[in-house]
């Protein structure tokens, strides 16, 4: 299997147990970071759709305040 390591191209066949090992590591590391990468944009969403909520739920509350006085 071919690979890119910092702008070339590698043939694993040619790498020790340990270099393909280690590749091995780095593609893991790679697609770990794209899938928290990934995660983090849908949190970033989310947190804010619970911000507007939030605002919303406290402008009623200070409506209600409003009115007791």
């Amino acid at each position: 299997m071919n690979f890119k390591f910092e702008d070339k191209e590698y043939d694993d066949s040619n790498l020790s147990d340990k270099g393909k090992l280690i590749v091995a590591k780095l593609q893991g590391i790679v697609g770990k970071k794209n899938q928290l990468s990934l995660e983090f944009s849908d949190l970033q969403i989310l947190e804010s759709h619970y911000n507007k909520l939030l605002k919303e739920e406290l402008s009623k509350e200070k409506k209600v305040e409003d009115k007791k006085q």
